[in-house]
């Protein structure tokens, strides 16, 4: 018979123990990590996104989230990421373009998961659309200016005198209402900037961040 020493126990359990470890720190979820923060469609970094959303530095989260937008739509050149294309042969609304982003599903979930996470679940885009669709808007399309300004006025975008003054008049604090940030205009325009909203609302349908039915 095989006679087991002392020092070969020992041995066993350092093995056992070692192994039990290596597997329990493999199994811990870890959501971002270095690599889940650089795109697989666009090959950017996120990482610079989540270090100023962790310092809470909310006004440059949003100044670099305006930048990572136009990098994964290649629209850095016209410095806005809208475009316009013709309606689905389906869509029975007359009269109607599609208006949309060419912005990668997996960037823009990384930039809306990053916002909600370190805003406790109170900024991000998907947080916005939520507004945007109870105040009667419609993903990709000029409905009426009226249901835009009141979803502006529901985030606290625009007020009793109009839309706010870019870029400092926004609240950059977790006292700012719900969705109020991150804001992806350069500027306030009443045109431009209802444009590249509506557009990112379409994206965000066609990534299936949020499923509505559009019934107009």
């Amino acid at each position: 018979m095989l006679k087991v020493t002392k020092p070969f126990n020992q041995l066993l359990c350092i093995l056992l123990f070692s192994s039990v470890s290596a597997f329990s720190v493999l199994g811990q979820e870890t959501p971002y990590n270095q690599s889940s923060l650089i795109s697989s469609k666009t090959g950017i970094d996120y990482t610079p996104l989540e270090e100023s959303l962790q310092q809470q530095q909310w006004l440059r989260a949003n100044e670099i989230t305006t930048n990572l937008l136009l990098q994964s739509a290649e629209r850095e050149q016209q410095g806005w990421i809208a475009i316009i294309q013709p309606k689905p042969p389906e869509d029975e609304v007359v009269n109607s373009l599609r208006i949309t982003t060419p912005i990668k599903c997996e960037d823009l979930r990384i930039i809306d998961d990053l916002w909600k996470k370190h805003s406790e679940g109170k900024f991000g885009f998907t947080v916005q659309l939520d507004v945007f669709l109870e105040t009667d808007n419609v993903p990709g399309r000029l409905v009426d200016t009226e249901a835009y300004d009141k979803f502006g006025e529901k985030i606290g975008w625009r007020n009793q005198d109009g839309w706010i003054q870019f870029k400092y008049n926004l609240n950059f604090s977790l006292q700012a209402p719900r969705g109020h940030l991150p804001n992806p205009r350069p500027e306030y325009q009443i045109t431009g900037g209802r444009m590249n909203y509506i557009a990112l609302t379409q994206t965000m349908q066609d990534c299936g961040m949020q499923r509505v039915a559009v019934s107009r």
